[in-house]
């Protein structure tokens, strides 16, 4: 049998604002429901236990997102500087997700440090990315972080 292995997206697009910043964090969930967040520079985004936390703005009520639940996670903002121009815009890929063994990174150059999360937060392992990809065998199944250079990508281990 052959299985179909859809790698998850993470856009994350970054720029500098002449008053203030905000990102749009769009959750799209195993279910299809889809949630935006206008996420402040005051605003923070952090796990908990089985759920990310999403604070809008400094002072607000924390959103809890089941890390379980998602599905794809997409970051943007743009730019209404002085020229106008929209950010740039930087992907991650990660392929096989849901991973068994070893999983590999696009958008990652050979040698960039990648910080595997656990899906409570903790750091799991940091590991300097190479073509042979990271070898995640070692680990137990479960939800995951890859973070690579302000990039971050949630995967699943078989």
């Amino acid at each position: 049998m052959k299985k179909k292995f859809f790698p998850a997206i993470l856009l994350f697009a970054m720029c500098s604002f002449a008053v203030q910043a905000a990102t749009t964090v769009s959750v799209l969930e195993k279910n299809g429901g889809l949630k935006s967040y206008q996420v402040e520079e005051s605003g923070k985004m952090y796990f908990s236990g089985d759920g990310l936390m999403i604070q809008e703005k400094s002072g607000s009520q924390a959103v809890s997102v089941n890390v379980s639940n998602i599905k794809k996670i997409t970051f943007s903002s743009v730019s209404v500087g002085v020229d106008g121009n929209a950010a740039e815009q930087i992907a991650l890929f990660a392929f096989p997700n849901p991973v068994k063994d070893v999983v590999f990174l696009a958008g990652v150059k050979n040698g960039e440090k990648v910080s595997v999360f656990a899906a409570n937060g903790s750091l799991v392992s940091e590991i300097s990315y190479e073509e042979e990809g990271i070898n995640l065998s070692s680990l137990p199944s479960g939800a995951y972080v890859l973070s690579v250079s302000g990039k971050s990508i949630k995967i699943s281990k078989l």
